[in-house]
């Protein structure tokens, strides 16, 4: 009876580690074959520069929804693109993400999601500045004021081109992005000017180019922005958030009190760069109260943001300061 137990025991013994072995290799499997990758080349890269996205373990011809998350956490969509019967892609890119030429530096990252298995993967690029050509000695390019508050207007001179030469020029913002300010002609004297109101711009250092398209005469002046504050207020009034803090993808209240009655109120937020972007006018309650929703989408950096309510009438003013982090 005893050896007929423990042949019993022996059998089941085998059972158990032959079905526990089957599912450990059933579950590798499949936690391999649920596995995406996603890498970009080169790794590094100045800016103006293709890079290639490559994918592998999705779906024989899926479909990949492909973004990028920026430095600041802003995120916008690549291409949708569809893998190849062994589920890989590849996709030469240009990290042109808003248009402009070069991009500002730092550390980028891709996601790359299937629609139909659900599979994500991630790789990160470093963006360093490009290469760009030193002053020439013959041409000079100053600036009015080296540093000044926003608000303010700075105005350039340059000098040393070629008479009715036409001169390229290019800003450099203070995150290495870079804005294209258009050309200008030279006069018969080989001189140029330019006047730039800085309202709304973010704070830092800059960098005016101005090259000369036929005479290759480059001019170089650098200048700093300064956090100003151009409204004057008379008074002051109440602006509330429900939280001090969130995600982005989600709307925020903001309450407003302390106006007059029927008064158009300006509203505009200050970003963590300390650039301004309006927000929209509303018209208070017969109280002087006011409520509006603005959304924060995965387009605004994260950050310290500041909600600012003017009361065009009253000539008051009310912020509130809100955090603004990383999506879900």
């Amino acid at each position: 009876m005893t050896m007929i137990k423990r042949s019993y025991l022996s059998l089941f013994s085998l059972l158990f580690v032959s079905v526990l072995s089957l599912i450990i290799i059933t579950w590798s499997w499949s936690a391999s074959a649920q596995t995406a990758s996603l890498t970009v080349s080169p790794t590094v890269a100045r800016q103006n520069t293709t890079v290639t996205l490559s994918g592998t373990g999705f779906l024989p011809a899926e479909t990949v929804s492909i973004w990028i998350t920026y430095p600041d956490y802003r995120v916008y969509g690549v291409t949708v693109i569809q893998t190849d019967e062994q589920g890989r892609f590849n996709h030469p890119y240009l990290p042109d993400f808003l248009g402009a030429t070069f991009t500002p530096t730092g550390r980028y990252v891709y996601t790359a999601r299937g629609w139909q298995s659900g599979r994500e993967a991630y790789a990160s690029l470093e963006v360093d500045i490009a290469p760009a050509p030193g002053a020439s000695p013959a041409v000079q390019l100053t600036v009015n004021q080296s540093a000044q508050t926003q608000g303010n207007t700075f105005v350039f001179t340059g000098s040393g081109y070629r008479p009715g030469e036409r001169i390229a020029l290019w800003l450099r913002y203070p995150n290495n992005a870079i804005a294209d300010l258009g050309t200008q002609v030279a006069d018969a004297q080989g001189r140029i000017s330019l006047a730039m109101l800085s309202n709304h711009i973010p704070v830092g250092r800059y960098a005016l180019t101005a090259r000369g398209l036929q005479s290759g005469g480059n001019g170089i002046v650098d200048f700093e922005v300064l956090v100003g504050d151009t409204l004057k207020p008379r008074g002051t009034g109440q602006l509330s958030v429900a939280t001090g803090s969130g995600p982005q993808r989600q709307a925020i209240r903001l309450n407003g009190s302390g106006f007059l009655a029927g008064e158009v109120i300006t509203l505009w937020a200050t970003l963590p760069d300390y650039a301004t972007e309006w927000l929209g006018d509303v018209t208070a309650d017969a109280d002087g109260t006011f409520t509006i929703e603005v959304y924060l989408s995965e387009q605004d950096p994260v950050g310290r943001y500041t909600f600012s309510a003017y009361g065009n009438s009253s000539e008051r003013r009310a912020v509130v300061e809100y955090t603004l982090l990383p999506g879900r």
